[in-house]
């Protein structure tokens, strides 16, 4: 069966049961935020960015669906910067707990779960013991910061771009979004962010708006429609290849 989209909420009941019937017993949850990345990025960056790297997943893996995207994420250090919407971490760790009852209900054997904003990290990881035990479903977990920051480093340098170009709003991130979903990006607001150092402690203490009065961090300017293919790609690569390892299949 050709399904018109891998987004289960484009689908009807009917046809996510004989998707699952027919082979498609992966389901992704991604995980964003609906926060600030400074004055060229929509404010859904991270979740739209987040189901769209689903969707390529998806298409990668060939017998996946894409849960809703969870939108709001624990951003509580963005909260000096007007629209962002927090989660309590506990508010996130039950949400988890929901998707995860729902979607293994309904057969699927494989979950999984990751997030392009790291904040949820914690709150996911911290949950996750839980989750596992009361599902039938093999959790799968892509909350490893290096899976994500990596592609994105290896992006800039293959591309040539320093690395501290980097950041939250920086090259590598816009340039994938702009890849993605080009109508959250204002390119003329590219500017650049931050370029110092400062500890993500700091930053959660202190919340961002104590370092940057403009919200983004490393040097967006130096985005391109190029890199935000690289990277992309290069994310999703590193994310099926930790599927299929996790599924005990090969990356055909």
């Amino acid at each position: 069966m050709k399904l018109r989209s891998t987004l289960l909420e484009e689908l009807t009941w009917t046809e996510i049961e004989s998707a699952i019937e027919g082979g498609a017993k992966t389901v992704i949850v991604p995980a964003g935020s609906v926060e600030q990345h400074g004055p060229h990025l929509g404010i859904l960056k991270d979740a739209a960015w987040a189901e769209a790297i689903g969707v390529e997943l998806a298409e990668k893996l060939g017998d996946a669906l894409v849960a809703p995207v969870i939108r709001p994420g624990c951003s509580e250090h963005h909260m000096g910067f007007s629209g962002t919407i927090s989660y309590r971490p506990e508010t996130l760790m039950r949400v988890l707990e929901d998707y995860c009852s729902s979607l293994d209900s309904h057969g699927f054997e494989h979950i999984v779960l990751f997030s392009l904003h790291g904040g949820n990290f914690p709150a996911m990881n911290a949950i996750l013991p839980s989750i596992a035990d009361d599902v039938n479903a093999q959790i799968i977990t892509l909350l490893d910061k290096g899976l994500l920051i990596d592609p994105l480093m290896e992006g800039l340098d293959e591309m040539g771009i320093s690395a501290d170009a980097r950041g939250h709003g920086g090259a590598a991130v816009t340039a994938s979004v702009w890849h993605l979903r080009p109508d959250l990006v204002r390119e003329a607001e590219f500017t650049p962010g931050f370029m110092g150092d400062v500890s993500t402690s700091t930053l959660m203490m202190n919340g961002l708006d104590a370092v940057t009065e403009l919200g983004h961090m490393g040097d967006p300017t130096k985005a391109t429609l190029e890199l935000g293919e690289e990277v992309t790609e290069r994310i999703v690569a590193a994310f099926s290849e930790r599927i299929y390892a996790e599924r005990g299949d090969s990356d055909e």
